[in-house]
This record gives C-alpha cells, sequence and structure tokens, in this order.
C-alpha cells in the first residue's frame, strides 16, 4: 500500500503554490527543478508529488516525461476528485501531443462517460470535452470537433441554445450532456490562490451559504446589512439569481470561496460596480467567522484583482471599506493596495445612514 499524502494545506502547498506562481518567468529547466526538489521531500509514491512532476515536464514541452508521471499519480489513488480530473485531462493532452491519438480519445471519452454518473459532480467537465475535441480535430474529424465544441459553447449563450445543440448533435454523435439548453449563467471560470479556490456560485451552493450567513451574521453583519440573523433559503436564492444574472450580462463576477481540497464554502467575493466608461471597478470579500484569519479574503483579492487585470483588461480595481472596519482595512493593506483616504459620507451604512469610508486602489501598472 502506498504512504498517504500529507495535508495539503502545509508549508509544502505553499511552497509549491509560490512556484507555480513564478512559472512563467522560469524556464522549463528551472520549472522542473525546482518542482522536483520540492517533489523529493515527500515518499517516492506519493501521488500528489507525482502529479506536479508531471504537470512541470507537460509545461516545459517534456511530454514524453510527463507521461508515466500522470499514470503513477493516477494509479496512486491519492488524488483529490478536482486533481484526479486534472491528471486525466492532462495526460490526454499529452497523448495527444505524442500522436497517440487512440489512446487520447479512449481516455478523455471514458471520462466524459464517468462524469455522466448519477451523483457525479463532474469537475472540469467542459474543459474535458474541449480537450477532447482537439483530439478530434488532430485525427481529422473536424466536423465530429466542431460538434462537440459547439455543444460544449451552446448553454454559455444568450440566444440560439436549443438550435445550436441540435446541430452540434448532427456532427457528433455523443456530445456528453444532459439536455439542459438554457443558458446557465457563469462561464466555467475558475480562479485558484493557494489552498483557495473561487468560481461563480452554483445551485448546489445554497444551503451552506445560507448557513454560513447566519452563522456570521455578528461578525460581517455590522457592516453588511443583508447578512442578519434571519437570512433564508429564499433571500439566498435570489442571490444566486442576481449573481447568474451578473455574469450573463457582464455588469458584476461575483465568485464563491472553497476550499480547493475540501471543496468547502469559505466565503465570497466579487467584482461589481463597473463603470460604463472608464475602466474600473469595486472589489468586495467576506469570509464566514468560523474561518476568518486564514488568509481568505487576502487570497480572493489577489485572485479577483489579476482577474480584472488579465481577463476583463480593466485599469484599476477599488476596494472601499467602512470606517472602522478593522478586519478588512487590514486585508486592503495587506494585499499592497494604495491608500488613497478617507471620504466622508462614502457608502450607506447598515443603520441607513452615509458613512464615511476608505479607498484603496490596486492598478494594472
Amino acid at each position: 500500500m502506498s504512504t498517504p499524502t500529507a495535508p495539503l494545506h502545509d508549508a509544502w502547498t505553499l511552497r509549491l503554490d509560490e512556484v507555480w506562481r513564478r512559472a512563467p518567468a522560469l524556464s522549463g529547466t528551472q520549472l522542473v527543478a525546482e518542482i522536483d526538489a520540492l517533489a523529493a521531500e515527500r515518499p517516492a509514491d506519493d501521488g500528489r508529488a507525482l502529479f506536479e512532476r508531471a504537470c512541470a515536464r507537460d509545461t516545459a514541452g517534456l511530454e514524453a516525461q510527463a507521461e508515466p508521471l500522470y499514470r503513477a499519480a493516477l494509479e496512486s489513488g491519492q488524488l483529490d476528485p478536482y486533481r484526479r480530473t486534472r491528471a486525466v485531462i492532462q495526460l490526454g493532452s499529452t497523448l495527444r501531443w505524442l500522436q497517440r491519438l487512440d489512446e487520447s480519445e479512449a481516455l478523455l471519452a471514458g471520462e466524459l462517460a464517468h462524469h455522466m454518473q448519477p451523483g457525479h459532480d463532474r469537475p472540469l467537465h467542459d474543459e474535458a470535452r474541449a480537450l477532447l475535441a482537439l483530439t478530434y480535430a488532430a485525427q481529422g474529424r473536424g466536423a465530429e470537433a466542431a460538434g462537440l465544441a459547439l455543444a460544449t459553447l451552446a448553454p454559455r449563450l444568450s440566444r440560439y441554445n436549443r438550435s445550436l445543440l441540435a446541430c452540434a448533435r448532427q456532427l457528433a454523435s455523443e456530445v456528453w450532456d444532459d439536455g439542459d439548453t438554457a443558458p446557465t449563467g457563469p462561464a466555467p471560470v475558475e480562479l485558484v490562490e493557494g489552498r483557495f479556490l473561487l468560481r461563480p456560485y452554483r445551485p448546489g451552493d445554497l444551503p451552506e451559504l445560507v448557513t454560513a450567513v447566519r452563522e456570521s451574521h455578528l461578525s460581517i453583519g455590522r457592516w453588511m446589512a443583508w447578512a442578519h440573523a434571519d437570512f433564508s433559503t429564499s433571500d439566498g436564492a435570489a442571490w444566486l439569481d442576481h449573481c447568474a444574472r451578473g455574469w450573463q450580462s457582464g455588469t458584476a463576477f461575483e465568485f464563491g470561496i472553497f476550499d480547493r481540497d475540501t471543496g468547502a464554502f469559505i466565503g465570497a467575493g466579487g467584482l461589481n460596480s463597473l463603470h460604463p466608461v472608464h475602466p474600473f471597478c469595486n472589489l468586495g470579500y467576506w469570509v464566514r467567522s468560523a474561518c476568518q484569519g486564514q488568509g481568505a479574503a487576502s487570497a480572493a483579492v489577489r485572485a479577483l484583482s489579476r482577474h480584472a487585470f488579465e481577463r476583463l483588461k480593466l485599469a484599476r480595481v477599488e476596494i472601499v471599506v467602512a470606517d472602522g472596519n478593522a478586519a478588512s482595512l487590514a486585508v486592503a493593506r495587506r494585499c499592497g493596495a494604495h491608500y488613497e483616504g478617507l471620504l466622508r459620507q462614502r457608502i450607506r451604512g447598515t443603520d441607513g445612514s452615509a458613512w464615511d469610508a476608505h479607498m484603496f486602489s490596486l492598478t494594472a501598472a
């Protein structure tokens, strides 16, 4: 039996995250060397270490070296569902680069069939479909590639969902969808920062959102009027609907904050109040009381601001903090936001009156 992996929230993981954060500035040789040095601190059969070594080689263009490491990581049985799916997808992509196209197809199609089983959470389902479409294209099966890509795209469009999905099914015999062609709102955006994952809300998040707000009303309700002890399921459902409409219209981008390994709901953050003319927005965040003091809010600020600059192409992000909210002030300062001053009567307080607020900013350049 292989040696169990150590907890994934330890110092080793934080050091690993730091290497990947610097990866764009490293050569392939440097990246592999740094990841291998960290992996050497774990047992030789440690699934997480094997996976990270494979990822490093994949990134460095060493697909032939990555393949056996991906397989060993999967065979270890130690990967959490999210990383297991990543390993399968990346192995499928590696096999495509190695021109072993039938193996790539079989692996990715098998994973998608597994996703369609009842009760499966389908992590990275659309990503797996997109990679299989690339394999189809490499096999010279352009029509099937286009069909699968269209089927993946169709639910994300604001119109023509059903007609496009029907066309997709004419092009590809299997598209691995559940038949729901209604617009689903948020595109499958996931932001990773250290041990935290930020993603758009899903309907299944509602119960835990309600629980988190109720348990945290004493700590966050002082600053946010909606966070009260009687926060109901209806209140939560209305918020999820509001968030979905914001994603659909491109006017707001709200994320839940989750533990990357356990999936536990930790809090929320978002980019909203996008200016219709000038390239800036507001950034907000809150963390449930049981998880405060663990770095979640700071991680959210880093991930959200990066998304604002790199994906939304904004030039400025503002963090507005009510005067007296020491915890949120500390987060803004810790993240390196520039303090611009105390603005008089800037926000509507929880008592209905105008409150002073501190203005911080982050900029793209």
